[in-house]
């Protein structure tokens, strides 16, 4: 699922409650950034395949992008079996290269590269699959779909190992790229996620590798072996332009790849092997390269948009800054007026790990679930907050221990339903705290005796529990 909705979303929340430090045209300029990044990305992905698709645990499609392809739209395709789209073939099995006959809605047939990738729960039960289809031969009316043999070999190789003079022809190319997409998805971590990739590019490759972030130059984002002495001398000169170099140092043929990324900083894919580099080689080199300088630069410019954020971009929550500054601000009131408020200290236990065990589509639903049940829990002019990945704030204004007390029995009495498939019921566990008026108590102080009211809950095996007094 895209995420631009809540960038948009972000973005208005910043217009609305700008930071004294930033200036509207700042926030607009980064935000732009972000999906410039990502559509860059995009656009080189539709480089390399025509079809990028996801399923669920029965083969029925989810996901497909984008939405038109071979002059027909894609969305009808929501909900129906992959079969739907090609039937000669299992998706829920590991694919890398699978040439799949299909027939087009001109009814004439097309041969695409399927590659695809399931995944799985603890329990290693497939709960989806990941692919990519690539268009290998357009048939014009009248013709038939036949794929010939190179004509300097009499046998034709497989699309996910065929070699060309210690080169890779076009189909294994594409092969490998939609390797590495499916790696970069799987991975959460940005570090994780380029080490997948690496390993994806390397091994069809026979090659040796580096990745290199010239903003921490002595500090490897990856590497599969101990780099030579002479590729390390000439990393560690001033970075040139961005580009491919190619040189031989003693039987290593290596090859540097640099992408510029903002900041002012540079990528390096570094490759070498003992056999020479084809140009098809250097091509898929590069747009790897490319590939993973987008990734980084998105992960970069993301981080900064949250330093600076108020809120929690997956949740649309108020984060533990901007919660902070609303008990702040409410407190004041508050005191004027002689009144009482509460914070409570929820958690949800096992949220997180609906994405691990469910696959990343249920984990963000849950959340959404999540978030509107205890929206509903308070008044809409309280606060609520996400502190943590399970961990949530909510701030009840003239809220006394009495009204708290009463609003937590009834919060924990049926738990958090989560209406998945299959669904699921999560418990919640809550930690209370009163501000009584004119309290000299911090924000930090109430999140401390919140979270320790909690933790004691825990240990007393009881949903919700009051915290003691302040010394």
């Amino acid at each position: 699922m895209s995420p631009l909705p809540d960038l948009r979303s972000l973005f208005s929340q910043f217009m609305n409650n700008p930071s004294p430090d930033r200036t509207p045209q700042d926030l607009r300029n980064m935000l732009a950034s972000t999906l410039e990044s990502r559509e860059r990305w995009r656009s080189l992905l539709y480089q390399a395949v025509d079809l990028v698709f996801e399923t669920d645990s029965r083969g029925r499609i989810i996901l497909i992008s984008p939405e038109t392809w071979l002059g027909q739209p894609t969305t009808p395709l929501i909900g129906r079996p992959f079969s739907a789209l090609c039937d000669t073939v299992n998706v829920l099995q590991t694919h890398t290269g699978t040439p799949v006959q299909i027939t087009t809605p001109q009814d004439e047939p097309l041969t695409v590269i399927l590659s695809s990738c399931p995944f799985q729960d603890s329990e290693d039960r497939i709960t989806g699959t990941r692919g990519t289809l690539k268009a290998v031969s357009q048939m014009l009316p009248g013709t038939t779909a036949v794929i010939a043999p190179p004509a300097e070999s009499d046998s034709a190789p497989q699309p996910d190992t065929a070699h060309v003079t210690g080169g890779h022809s076009d189909t294994a190319g594409i092969t490998i790229l939609a390797a590495i997409t499916t790696a970069l998805r799987k991975a959460i971590v940005p570090r994780l996620a380029s080490a997948a990739a690496m390993d994806a590019l390397l091994a069809p490759l026979a090659a040796e590798g580096a990745l290199l972030d010239t903003a921490a130059a002595k500090t490897f984002l990856f590497t599969s072996s101990t780099l030579p002495a002479d590729i390390q001398s000439v990393l560690s000169t001033p970075a040139p332009q961005a580009g491919t170099e190619l040189f031989r140092t003693g039987s290593s043929h290596v090859m540097i790849c640099r992408e510029n990324i903002r900041s002012l900083r540079q990528l390096c894919l570094v490759v070498w092997r003992s056999e020479p580099w084809s140009a098809q080689d250097q091509q898929l080199c590069e747009t790897v390269c490319s590939l993973l300088a987008g990734f980084w630069e998105l992960d970069s410019i993301h981080r900064r948009i949250l330093t600076d954020s108020d809120y929690d971009i997956a949740s649309n929550l108020l984060n533990w800054n901007g919660l902070k500054s609303e008990i702040e601000r409410r407190s004041r009131r508050l005191d004027q007026e002689a009144m009482a408020a509460t914070l409570i200290i929820a958690r949800v236990p096992g949220l997180t790990e609906l994405s691990k065990t469910r696959g990343f589509e249920a984990g963000e639903e849950a959340l959404r679930q999540c978030v509107a049940l205890l929206r509903k829990a308070i008044r809409p002019t309280d606060a609520i907050g996400r502190i943590s990945n399970n961990t949530f704030g909510l701030w009840m204004d003239g809220g006394d221990r009495f009204a708290a007390a009463e609003r937590a029995e009834r919060m924990t009495a049926h738990g958090i339903p989560i209406l998945i498939d299959p669904p699921v019921h999560l418990p919640l566990q809550l930690g209370l705290v009163s501000r009584e008026a004119n309290a000299e108590e911090t924000p930090e102080s109430l999140l401390e005796r919140g979270m320790q009211a909690l933790q004691e809950g825990v240990a007393e095996n009881r949903k919700w529990r009051f915290s003691h007094e302040a010394p």
